[in-house]
């Protein structure tokens, strides 16, 4: 256990020296959400292995001998005609010991208007980013999984491209005796390769997280909380853009609150979910989440919404299961995503 934690720690202090979040990364395609049922427990989960092969994209590790020969598709749907997709597939070697899977992820953001510099419109351009993954995990003991997924990255903005390589590292540890899950991964750990027309190479949006899930004993439900972004703490966003409120004369003027701004960052780095696993073999499973930092970050000023609330659902029909995921992210956007997978 300890050879885990020293390596993981000798990766998390290599990655930590280009940690950074909020909207100066690229290839953004690997922040999303692979699969519709991460969608609906709040776009984190890298706690829960068994059949699912889209969680590799979240933590390799999970990966394990149930996702032989399964494959699966997943379709997101964002507002203004953006769309993102995924499809996986799982193998097992069993005499070498290891669990292999791969996919291919892809981004398209539209029709975008093409305009001459007096705006006169001249047909449309494409954008849209691509990548590639190959994983595989294996047993480090009775409880212990590690995994290790590797991405060729492609993104293209008309006649441009750029190109990109990522890793992702994770553990697994599973205790069925206490149904208790836990979960250490560092995503994205790479650099561009190339970038549009040679400019500056922008970092990817890297985040070490750690995890845990918690079966209950008495009721169909499992819970879990995921910690993003370890390697940084202060993970607020300022708009630079943003105009301060407007003190009356005679008012006087409000007192910076550092404790609640520091509550505000813990949460925003913790993602809740729980879901009910319904049926002898499971066959429904309901879903709810909530993600804190979507909600500061989507949410208009004195304005109550739903912004960071998450939900779908899950039923099997005899070799297929069809998930469905929705999100919430803003008063006036809401995503849908659907995933369909099967053995074969």
């Amino acid at each position: 256990m300890m050879k885990i934690f020293t390596l993981f720690t000798l990766l998390f202090c290599a990655s930590i020296l280009s940690a950074q979040i909020g909207g100066h990364n690229a290839f953004k395609s690997l922040e999303m959400s692979p699969s519709a049922r991460v969608s609906a427990l709040g776009l984190k989960l890298i706690t829960v292995g068994g059949e699912d092969v889209l969680l590799t994209y979240e933590n390799p590790a999970v990966a394990n001998p149930k996702m032989h020969k399964q494959v699966s598709f997943q379709h997101n749907f964002f507002p203004g005609g953006i769309k993102h997709g995924v499809v996986a597939v799982g193998y097992d070697a069993a005499k070498l010991g290891i669990t292999f899977h791969g996919g291919i992820r892809f981004l398209n953001y539209g029709d975008i208007p093409k305009t001459d510099v007096f705006g006169v419109k001249n047909g449309n351009i494409s954008a849209g980013e691509w990548a590639a993954q190959v994983g595989a995990s294996r047993l480090l003991s009775d409880k212990w999984r590690m995994g290790l997924n590797l991405s060729f990255l492609n993104a293209h903005l008309d006649t441009y491209s750029a190109s990109g390589l990522s890793a992702d590292v994770g553990f697994f540890y599973e205790d069925t005796t206490s149904r208790m899950s836990y979960g250490i991964v560092a995503k994205n750990i790479g650099t561009a390769l190339s970038t549009f027309a040679g400019g500056p190479k922008a970092k990817l949006p890297l985040n070490v997280s750690i995890g845990v899930s918690k079966r209950l004993a008495h009721l169909p439900l499992r819970v879990s909380a995921t910690f993003n972004h370890v390697e940084q703490w202060d993970i607020t966003y300022k708009d630079p853009n943003a105009k301060e409120d407007i003190i009356i004369i005679g008012e006087a003027p409000k007192k910076d609150n550092r404790f609640g701004r520091e509550v505000d960052n813990f949460f925003r780095h913790v993602v809740f979910s729980g879901e009910f696993l319904l049926g002898r073999f499971e066959q429904v499973r309901l879903r709810v989440g909530y993600n804190h930092l979507v909600h500061q970050e989507f949410a208009v000023k004195n304005v109550r919404g739903l912004s960071g609330f998450t939900g779908g659902i899950g039923i099997k029909i005899k070799r297929f299961r069809i998930d469905y995921g929705y999100t919430n992210y803003h008063l006036g956007g809401k995503a849908s995503h659907l995933a369909i997978s099967s053995h074969f």
